[in-house]
């Protein structure tokens, strides 16, 4: 599949919502929102040739809270049949992936530390919480002692021991 990617800015309302869109999004429309504003656009939505919205729902929502007058889109190129299924994968499948929350509680310290958390969807209390949760997982109390170590069962035998 040797394809480019072509984005063009249209006026947001030209698009609009999936009316069978299966995913409940609106608490995630402020977050949203503030990353728009923050970061820009980074993602565009993907819509149908008539306007209506296959993935990106949320981002348009989030536009149209903002007030912006044009939104980048990709045209979707395939059947109605694909259209649907495209829109359930692109809501899927990051479902599969998961958090390291070592490494996202120290990255997010970081930016607490640079109050650069503007956009990224964490609040100081959520910050506060992984904290205290990746703590408890990693303190002495927070793991178990695997004791000692089982015997080979072979005998160990060193150069010399023939």
């Amino acid at each position: 599949m040797d394809q480019k990617l072509r984005i063009e800015w249209v006026p947001a309302n030209r698009l609009y919502l999936n009316p069978a869109n299966p995913r409940k999004n609106d608490a995630a429309v402020p977050h949203v929102a503030a990353s728009i504003q923050r970061f820009g656009w980074q993602q565009p939505v993907v819509a149908k040739p008539s306007g209506e919205v296959i993935a990106g729902n949320t981002r348009l929502k989030a536009a149209q809270s903002l007030g912006l007058k044009e939104v980048p889109v990709v045209w979707f190129e395939g059947s109605d049949i694909e259209a649907a299924a495209y829109s359930i994968a692109d809501n899927r499948l990051h479902e599969f992936s998961e958090w390291d929350d070592a490494e996202l509680a120290k990255l997010l310290s970081e930016l607490r530390v640079e109050d650069a958390l503007d956009g990224v969807g964490y609040t100081p209390e959520d910050i506060d919480a992984l904290l205290d949760e990746v703590t408890r997982e990693l303190s002495p109390g927070g793991l178990e002692d695997p004791g000692p170590p089982e015997p080979p069962v072979e005998p160990v035998t060193r150069p010399g021991d023939l």
